[in-house]
């Protein structure tokens, strides 16, 4: 089970990082790259990283459910979203 930290954080010049406890691996790291910001998340800002905290905020349900299926699909401490995590099956 992964609990979620309430902040997102910044993360180089286009993207943001989630981070979640999980009760075996300790800390996860999730990396929201400019690729889902731009292409996923319809968003993302290379000069105000703000901005993208701001959107990952707003599209948070949608991101934490990306995380959790990206977990169980490729279980690691340290996980790159893809946009095949956004997809339902």
């Amino acid at each position: 089970m992964l609990t979620f930290d309430s902040k997102f954080i910044p993360d180089g010049v286009l993207g943001c990082l989630l981070w979640a406890d999980e009760p075996s691996l300790k800390r996860i790291r999730f990396s929201i790259g400019s690729l889902i910001l731009q292409d996923m998340l319809h968003g993302g800002n290379p000069v105000h990283h703000q901005d993208n905290v701001a959107l990952c905020e707003r599209e948070r349900p949608r991101i934490e459910d990306a995380c959790r299926r990206a977990f169980a699909n490729r279980r690691s401490d340290r996980i790159d979203l893809r946009p095949v995590d956004f997809h339902r099956v």
